[in-house]
């Protein structure tokens, strides 16, 4: 048996079936069973913006100590470096990458005042460099439990990933709808939209794990992740990475904030692999750099 290691909430569930779907078509068989776990980052208790690692730790103990195979975690949530004995073994294929809001209408056309909820430092600071009028709150809780804060007497919209949102296939309740954000003010985290799959090294089953992975996805977030270990993974500013195949090259976007939106430093540019990660970085640098000072 193949112990398969996820988070509680539904949509950890429902990527969890999405990833031993994948896993069995690959040829791992009907041998898998879901273990749900509680981490750090679960508790309600800690800061409204969790350390980095803080949804994917217990799960990553389990997988390491051998009372896991296997676990699987939303790729936005892994730290930029793995554990010792850890590694991805696959990446499913990727969902939406990009942010939405709930509520009455687009974020540009919010009413001057309107409250938007997030616990995302990056959103945060994202949206009040749009509309630096908004009033941003703190919201804890499953993606049910921040769309519930949407209604009179509530939040006027909340800002969510497009992701979770499609895979619980989520309907606005009556007068509030899903409204895309755009990229250009709204880089998501690297990552975003994608499932992890992690194992030991050395696995017995890691080959099988591997033709899980889709070659796409894959390579996008390979070069997302190496730019913020790149830019020092933890920054303590708000950041988003993506990188968007297209061809035979890539179209990488950074994009970084002071916590309060009012600086912002941003570049694109188009890559052909990896390896011109540490070039878009020194790139990106020298622009934080006139933007932000030394």
């Amino acid at each position: 048996m193949i112990l398969v290691a996820s988070r509680k909430s539904e949509l950890a569930r429902i990527q969890a079936e999405m990833a031993i779907a994948a896993l069995s078509g690959a040829g791992m068989g009907e041998r898998m069973q879901l273990r749900t776990v509680s981490t750090s980052g679960d508790s309600g208790k800690g800061p409204f913006n969790p350390a980095v690692g803080s949804f994917v730790d217990r799960i990553n103990e389990l997988v390491s100590s051998g009372e896991m195979d296997i676990g699987v975690h939303s790729m936005k949530d892994l730290p930029p470096e793995l554990p010792a004995g850890l590694e991805i073994s696959a990446v499913l294929e990727r969902g939406s990458r990009f942010d939405c809001v709930l509520g009455p209408s687009m974020l540009a056309r919010l009413p001057t005042g309107s409250t938007v909820g997030t616990s995302s430092a990056r959103r945060r600071a994202q949206a009040l460099h749009m509309r630096p009028d908004l009033k941003t709150v703190a919201v804890r809780g499953n993606v049910g439990t921040r769309a519930s804060l949407v209604r009179p007497g509530g939040v006027d919209a909340v800002i969510l990933a497009m992701a979770g949102l499609e895979r619980l296939t989520f309907v606005p309740p009556e007068g509030y709808g899903l409204y895309p954000l755009p990229v250009d003010y709204f880089v998501p985290s690297a990552g975003q939209g994608a499932i992890a799959i992690v194992s030991r090294k050395g696995f017995i089953e890691s080959e099988v794990a591997r033709r899980a992975s889709h070659p796409e996805s894959r390579s996008e977030v390979e070069i997302e992740r190496r730019i913020l270990s790149l830019l020092s993974g933890g920054c303590n500013s708000p950041i988003g990475i993506t990188a968007i195949s297209f061809g035979r090259g890539y179209t990488v976007r950074i994009q970084k904030l002071s916590p309060d939106g009012r600086i912002e430093a941003r570049i694109t540019e188009s890559i052909r692999s990896l390896d011109d990660a540490e070039r878009v970085v020194s790139d990106f640098n020298a622009v934080e750099k006139v933007k932000f000072g030394d």
